[in-house]
């Protein structure tokens, strides 16, 4: 199984320097352009599944990467615990405005006023992950995320960067990574020993919990569904 992962084209937010989380712009005009020029090099990739983040910056990259790979856009499933992190009081605000070594570093795992923590926001994406690696078994596939969740995407399977601090990874408009499944940390499938228990276990809606089994195989009976919380 490959997995590539692409982070979406610019959006104004981007273009401003301000911070992007739950906020749910489109891409700009730069955006688009951004991605009908990435999606040419992923024609080569084999590429027969793509999921993505619902938000529309990430899904309207996915439409238009889809019509380059002969995809069908209603095939595209929306994986909703790709949603970006929450950033709570720190939305829309600039990036040169704030602390961005408090706002990521993971050993402190500072609270973000009304928003996530970074465990929290990773632990729903690497939850996310350990399903889909079991459920899409032989797939060559696509995610379209942002940029915090292409971050912890780097962590599960490189593990985390040694200073800590997760903006030690590039994430700019339209970047594509290829990750290889067959390297997943063992820690990572048991990510829940790593975070914090406590906001492990919160249910914040987002769906915290690995599937069953039996919730695996219900899943891939039903796959043509176009939204996923997995």
């Amino acid at each position: 199984m490959k997995v590539f992962a692409m982070l979406h084209g610019q959006t104004d937010l981007d273009a401003e320097g301000r911070i992007q989380g739950k906020s749910d712009l489109p891409l700009n005009e730069a955006g688009v352009k951004q991605v009908h020029e990435a999606a040419k090099n992923l024609l080569s990739k084999g590429i027969d599944m793509m999921m993505s983040s619902p938000q529309k910056r990430a899904m309207e990259t996915a439409e238009i990467v889809a019509g380059y790979l002969d995809i069908e856009a209603s095939k595209i499933v929306k994986g909703m615990r790709l949603f970006e992190r929450d950033f709570g009081d720190y939305e829309g605000k600039l990036l040169t405005d704030i602390d961005v070594f408090a706002l990521n570093c993971w050993e402190s795992n500072a609270r973000i006023p009304n928003g996530e923590t970074i465990r929290e926001a990773a632990t729903r994406v690497i939850n996310f992950m350990n399903n889909m690696v079991r459920v899409f078994k032989g797939k060559t596939l696509l995610l379209v995320v942002s940029g915090n969740v292409m971050k912890v995407l780097h962590w599960y399977f490189n593990g985390l960067p040694e200073s800590g601090k997760e903006h030690d990874i590039e994430a700019s408009n339209c970047i594509v990574y290829e990750f290889d499944v067959d390297k997943i940390l063992p820690e990572m499938c048991n990510f829940q020993a790593i975070a914090d228990k406590a906001e492990s276990d919160k249910d914040d809606g987002k769906g915290s919990r690995v599937l069953t089994q039996q919730e695996i195989d219900d899943l891939i009976s039903e796959i043509d569904r176009t939204s996923v919380a997995l």
